[in-house]
């Protein structure tokens, strides 16, 4: 891999630390006001992100994904700044909470899709599933560290405080996206109407049956899969009487699976078959949540998590390569909103449905519908893999 890709990693992994720092202190600052104002926060940040995200992916084709991400640090940083000197002078309000979650969640709709395509513009092919592995390694280790650098972030300087850091972070990148060339950076795809570029995108993940399949399979493990720690694990703590610390430990054991998994593949690579092995892993995945619903324990619930972060881990480090490996040059932004969307959505509609079962019911029903998924994997792999051999 480049030093150009090690300098982005760089960048984007401090930006990714002042995101979760804003995001608590956000967080913190609306459930001090009041629960409601907490779920409109919420909304504000994933609604936008939901309904612009084919928008983002169109703008990140015509003008490369590299400019948009350089425009989207920017107008996110100068909002920062802007922001906390707004609360310096005149306090928190919910109107102001708001309006920070809409302005993030409609900036993060055009900057995930870019950011999801750029380790592509660094490297060649054949470290693609290197370079993406490492890059969910240093996520995942800011995940695990950016909760507590986040309360301790905002315990001594407030919102203030973590809206001015956020502002740094996202200069931060700013400055690495403008100095560093992507070695293969790609160019501006000329644009006809925003409608027609974005269905054309929905046009070419229906016509390519990796690209299909992936995109089926990952809303399925979205839907089921994430609410099982933002869900799932404090309903589960709840009802066994687990203080908040223990249901802690439980939701890292997740972390810790999917870390080791990403670490082994950013220094040896994939395995030969990843399609079969993204497969596999949500099998694993599908176990490791029936074992969470049966725990009578903390220490078994962990390892029932440890479980299920392994076979995620297996899963996004041998798919997600072979998803962006699959798309066209062309329309490298907008299959990457695609991407989002199908996690973005049906994540909506699962968390409303699980929420209204039997915490054990509903680890059940998550296990089987990612046990599902896997199977889907492995049977539309199987075929192939018995033709060749004959």
């Amino acid at each position: 891999m480049t030093r150009s890709y090690y300098g982005w990693l760089a960048g984007s992994t401090l930006s990714v630390l002042g995101d979760a720092a804003l995001f608590f202190a956000l967080g913190w600052a609306a459930t001090g006001i009041g629960s409601q104002v907490a779920a409109l926060v919420l909304t504000g940040f994933t609604l936008p992100r939901a309904v612009l995200l084919l928008l983002g992916g169109v703008l990140g084709d015509r003008i490369g994904p590299r400019r948009l991400l350089l425009a989207c640090s920017a107008i996110v940083g100068t909002c920062c700044f802007l922001l906390a000197g707004v609360v310096g002078m005149r306090g928190v309000s919910a109107g102001l909470l708001l309006t920070t979650a809409v302005v993030v969640g409609t900036v993060d709709a055009f900057a995930l899709p870019a950011a999801g395509v750029l380790p592509r513009l660094f490297v060649p092919d054949d470290q693609l599933p290197r370079a993406m592995a490492l890059r969910t390694s240093a996520t995942q280790l800011i995940t695990l560290a950016g909760g507590p650098l986040s309360g301790l972030l905002v315990a001594t300087v407030g919102l203030v405080g973590a809206l001015m850091f956020d502002g740094v972070t996202f200069a931060a990148q700013v400055l690495v996206l403008f100095v560093l060339r992507p070695p293969y950076d790609m160019s501006p795809a000329p644009g006809r109407s925003v409608v027609r570029d974005a269905l054309d995108g929905l046009r070419v993940a229906a016509a390519d049956p990796v690209l299909r399949m992936v995109l089926a399979v990952v809303a399925l493990v979205a839907a089921f899969v994430l609410p099982v720690t933002s869900l799932c694990v404090p309903l589960l703590a709840r009802s066994h009487g687990w203080a908040a610390g223990p249901a802690g430990f439980v939701v890292a054991g997740n972390v810790c699976g999917g870390l080791v998994v990403t670490v082994l593949v950013a220094r040896f690579g994939t395995f030969q078959r990843p399609e079969l092995t993204g497969g596999v892993g949500c099998l694993l995945a599908g176990a490791g949540i029936a074992g969470l619903a049966l725990a009578p324990s903390v220490p078994s619930a962990v390892g029932a998590t440890l479980v299920q972060g392994v076979g995620i881990g297996l899963f996004t480090s041998h798919l997600a390569p072979v998803f962006v490996r699959s798309t066209p040059k062309s329309h490298l932004t907008r299959l990457q909103s695609l991407l989002s969307l199908v996690q973005t959505v049906p994540l909506i509609v699962s968390t409303n449905l699980l929420a209204t079962l039997d915490v054990r019911r509903a680890l059940a029903l998550a296990a089987v519908a990612t046990a599902l998924a896997g199977f889907l994997q492995v049977r539309a792999y199987l075929p192939k893999s018995i033709s060749k051999v004959g």
